[in-house]
């Protein structure tokens, strides 16, 4: 056992480059100060014996004697209280401080704990590595190796604050403590150019176990071992085992004797030394290996030497061990001589054995081509059908995947037609690398990232290729897709996924797609090649058991290696041969191969054998204008555009009935296509009443309809369909008083409620829920959403948020969890055999010849040079009593009465004597004045704003809107009337 020096206490500890970066900084608890030692409480003594005085010298009582005894007592007593509280408040700090640093122990020792862990990983000592079953090689050149010269006390990377108080050793020793890595990995930077001083023996031993970590770190390809040895060296047999060693690059690491000084030393090198005379100059790292109980590190690039540390010792017959060992396992990625460094499509044709026959029956044949040349030179030949169905091929940026795939795509297609063959191309790298290929006649499309609706939508349509190749299976009484029935019917389906994992982030519901296709494809003719740069955590268990051809170009650690080929000898390829690749089928040993390229322009100039038009699996998608004439007429219901059912290749037609269906409520944003859906159920519907965005006239046509639905219910029976169509109606709504708000809102709640019943539907579009149609929303049982804006109003409007598509085209929305396209009628939105005739207007009628005027304005009508009355009209102010008991008088005068809502207030007595005998008008009045002066709690029928005229009282009580033709013709605004 080496002997280690262990650091002086409370000395920092020799800094180390290899440790991990930490942002965190670790505090050492500090113990509370000491609280003042508290003095004798002099005048706490003395106040109560001048107390004491006091009292004696009024009362004259002994007893005050007894205040002057407790002054001495109390004092001592405070005094012996404070010391006993501090001394307590010591005794919890210090259980506090003890806690707190145990923690911080622990904290200190988990990061110690991951700093050693990650010097081993980056480093793995000798000993491991002759351990171990299995090398995994880490560097592809000398200058990337890192080697462990032993084990010993190197600065940790931890951060600490505090420890520094000379009265607290605890804390210093805490401090010095947290700064020492024990036992840690002392390791070589590279490049590794280390001098072994000493005993040849012990010194040979030392530089075995660095020699042998070289070894396992550098690939075979990255360098190769050269022995050098000095004239008259005995010891020089105790290296041929580096003879053995299956490296064989170009690059060189001298292990042994120093050897000639002539001689110029490589970047990296291992040699022995007997004396410091003998180290060479450019050795960066000098061990002295003096005996077994002690390995000095005498100089080092970032190390305070000379620095005592734990070495380890290799024997002869260790490391030929190893050597015999790595040669096996590397024996299965060493280049065969019979690969070539590259090969073209061209080239490999013009092989003898590249133009295989194919034999038996079409499709049962399988798919076989040729992709490259195999370890024998020979062409090297894959089947998707026998040795498949489905295939994984992994490689990391650079190593020749897209290359791999034209290839093996475009050798497919000079070997089978489209009736036999089809690809589909998926590559969420951009599409550049396909591009060649989709001029070829077996190609169905290409899917890229740059499209992700049309990617999502063709992949989606997957499920429903399944489903078509079971039907037809089924029809033909086929097992499989190799049954001889099916010959030239059903051609096979290769999918190929270049960035399988990008396409999987976008679309991660395709995962169970793909692991269906996965478990059913070899009968149905469907296959997978799917490609990716990192396997392990992309492709699941589920669908990697399915894909038995497994191909491996070169990837950057084993473990992808090993999750795909069993082994993880694609991680020890060279970035110098792209497109070397493993293959491995079925579970058996893989077999080196070096994959052709392709030249885009061979495959332009051949197409493959034309034959019928190539089916695509998925229909394209709705055009963002459908012709209502361009949809079929169906038998029942009303056809309001198509469906977009990409799962099952169809694009049905959207049919809605009134009756069956109940209410429809169409929510989006403006110029999303609500109006143009309302015109075209309306001109489909052989009943339909429009209501249109007038005050007046919605309210009065929506009270037609509440009559008409009474009518119904009373009569009962059977009635023809009525549909309601109702654009903007949040609008519509919101342009209502509160007070005709709410009547307006228990109507369209009793409507919608109680219409089904009577035959009567309601069709009505709004752009949002808000008050009062948050209301009225749960009584209509449909819902299409159109286009919104944004994702936050679409979810307002109770949308599904994988819903939303701002993109979409006017008409385009979402109804029972289907995309569908509006259709566009021809003719405008129009009302047919709807509500009754209005009875409630009476505009532009000739104004009684007597009459009670309520006007809030009553200048026009008492100023006749305005023309508001006709000339011949007698106007009596309703403040003129003694005119107003004249009126009755005479009965055939044409006499009108004018006041303000306050002066007939006032002469309310007269007021409602002369309404029972004489019509009354009221003029730009509200309901509320209306209501004060009628003693009514009915609303009468709201007048549009803006326009002139107002409401007739008739003295039966009836009442209407009333706009004398005088006053139509001279006082109202021209308007245009929307119907």
């Amino acid at each position: 056992m080496t002997r280690r020096s262990p650091l002086p206490f409370g000395a920092d500890p020799t800094p180390h480059d290899e440790v991990l970066d930490v942002d965190e900084v670790l505090v050492i608890p500090r113990r509370a100060d000491p609280p003042a030692r508290a003095p004798f409480p002099l005048v706490g003594s003395l106040a109560p014996l001048a107390v004491a005085l006091l009292v004696w010298l009024v009362l004259q009582s002994p007893l005050a004697f007894l205040f002057a005894l407790l002054s001495p007592v109390m004092a001592v007593a405070g005094l012996l209280d404070r010391r006993v509280g501090a001394r307590r408040a010591r005794r919890r700090d210090g259980v506090e401080v003890t806690r707190r640093r145990q923690a911080f122990r622990l904290r200190v020792a988990a990061f110690h704990a991951r700093e050693i862990e990650a010097l081993n990983r980056r480093a793995p000592s000798a000993r491991t590595i002759l351990e171990r079953p299995a090398n995994p090689f880490t560097a592809t050149a000398p200058g990337r190796a890192v080697i462990s010269l032993g084990s010993g006390h190197v600065r940790s990377g931890v951060r600490v604050e505090g420890g520094l108080d000379e009265d607290d050793p605890d804390a210093r020793r805490l401090r010095s403590e947290a700064l020492v890595l024990a036992r840690a990995p002392v390791l070589a930077s590279p490049p590794v150019r280390v001098a072994v001083v000493g005993a040849r023996p012990l010194a040979d031993a030392v530089a075995r176990g660095y020699a042998v970590q070289l070894a396992a770190a550098l690939s075979p390809p990255a360098a190769a071992f050269v022995v050098a040895s000095a004239e008259r060296d005995e010891s020089a047999e105790h290296w041929d085992w580096a003879h053995c060693l299956p490296h064989f690059g170009d690059d060189e690491v001298r292990l042994g004797a120093v050897g000639d000084a002539r001689t110029p030393l490589p970047s990296t090198f291992v040699v022995v030394a007997e004396s410091l005379d003998e180290v060479p100059p450019e050795a960066t790292v000098v061990v002295a290996a003096d005996s077994i109980a002690r390995v000095t590190v005498l100089r080092h690039p970032t190390l305070a030497s000379p620095l005592a540390i734990d070495g380890e010792f290799v024997s002869v017959v260790q490391a030929e061990a190893f050597s015999d060992r790595l040669r096996r396992q590397a024996s299965a990625v060493l280049p065969s001589a019979g690969l070539p460094g590259s090969i073209s499509s061209t080239e490999l044709e013009n092989l003898p054995d590249a133009r295989a026959p194919r034999t038996g029956p079409q499709p049962s044949a399988g798919l076989s081509a040729p992709i490259g040349v195999g370890e024998d030179g020979a062409v090297f030949r894959l089947d998707l059908v026998e040795q498949g169905p489905h295939a994984v091929v992994a490689g990391t940026t650079g190593s020749g995947k897209s290359e791999l795939l034209v290839t093996w795509v475009a050798a497919l297609a000079r070997a089978y037609d489209a009736s036999e063959f089809t690809v589909l191309l998926v590559d969420f790298k951009g599409g550049s690398a396909f591009d060649a290929l989709t001029g070829l006649e077996q190609c169905v499309g290409l899917i890229t990232d740059l499209d992700p609706e049309g990617a999502g939508r063709a992949l989606s349509s997957l499920r429903a290729e399944i489903r078509r190749r079971e039907t037809i299976l089924r029809h033909a009484g086929a097992r499989d897709i190799a049954d001889a029935r099916l010959a030239g019917r059903l051609p096979r389906l290769v999918i190929v996924v270049d960035e399988f994992a990008a396409m999987l982030s976008e679309f991660p519901q395709l995962h169970d797609v793909f692991a269906d296709i996965a478990a059913r494809g070899r009968s149905l003719g469907l296959h997978l090649v799917l490609c990716t740069q990192r396997p392990s955590g992309v492709v699941r268990d589920s669908l990697l058991a399915n894909c038995e051809l497994r191909l491996s170009l070169r990837v950057n650690n084993a473990v992808d290696s090993v999750a795909i080929i069993g082994s993880d000898a694609a991680s020890t390829l060279s970035a110098a041969f792209r497109g070397r690749c493993f293959v491995s089928a079925a579970g058996r040993a893989p077999v080196q191969v070096q994959v052709a390229h392709t030249d885009p322009f061979s495959i332009a100039a051949r197409p493959g054998r034309r034959g019928e038009s190539v089916r695509a699996p998925w229909l394209p998608a709705l055009p963002r204008l459908i012709k209502l004439a361009d949809v079929p007429t169906p038998s029942s219901g009303i056809a309001i555009g198509r469906f977009d059912l990409p799962e099952e290749q169809t694009q049905p037609v959207a049919l809605y009935d009134p009756v069956e269906h109940g209410h429809l409520l169409v929510l989006g944003s403006a110029k999303s296509g609500k109006s143009t859906l309302l015109e075209t159920i309306a001109h489909q519907s052989a009943s339909v009443t429009v209501i249109g965005p007038g005050i007046e006239d919605s309210w009065d046509a929506l009270h037609d309809i509440v009559e008409l639905c009474r009518t119904r219910r009373e009569q009962g029976g059977e009635h023809a369909p009525l549909v309601v169509v109702v654009d903007d109606i949040d609008s519509v709504l919101r342009r209502f008083d509160a007070e005709y708000q709410t009547e307006l809102t228990a109507a369209l709640t009793m409507l919608l409620r109680d219409g089904p019943s009577s035959g009567i539907t309601f069709v009505a579009a709004a752009q949002r829920l808000a008050a009062p149609l948050s209301a009225l929303a749960p009584l209509f049982p449909e819902r299409i959403h159109l286009r919104f804006a944004s994702r936050q109003e679409y979810i307002v409007a109770e949308g599904a948020a994988h819903d939303h598509d701002a993109r979409l085209a006017a008409g385009g929305g979402h109804w029972r969890g289907a995309r569908m396209q509006v259709a566009v009628a021809d003719s405008p939105l129009r009302s047919r055999a709807g509500a009754a005739r209005d009875h409630r207007a009476l505009e532009g009628s000739s104004p009684p010849p007597r009459l009670l005027v309520v006007s809030s304005r009553p200048a026009p009508f008492l100023d006749k040079s305005n023309g508001a009355v006709p000339a011949a009209t007698r106007l009596i102010d309703a403040g003129d009593r003694a005119a107003l008991a004249e009126f009755s008088s005479r009965a055939g005068e044409q006499t009108w009465i004018v006041g303000t809502p306050d002066a007939w207030v006032a002469a309310w007595t007269t007021f409602s004597a002369l309404r029972t005998t004489t019509p009354v008008y009221f003029d730009g009045c509200t309901p509320g004045d209306f209501r004060s002066l009628t003693r009514r709690r009915d609303l009468p029928p709201p007048v549009e704003p803006g326009r002139a005229g107002g409401w007739l009282l008739d003295p039966g009580g009836a009442i209407a809107r009333f706009r004398p033709a005088e006053v139509s013709a001279r006082q109202r605004p021209e308007t245009k009337r929307i119907s």
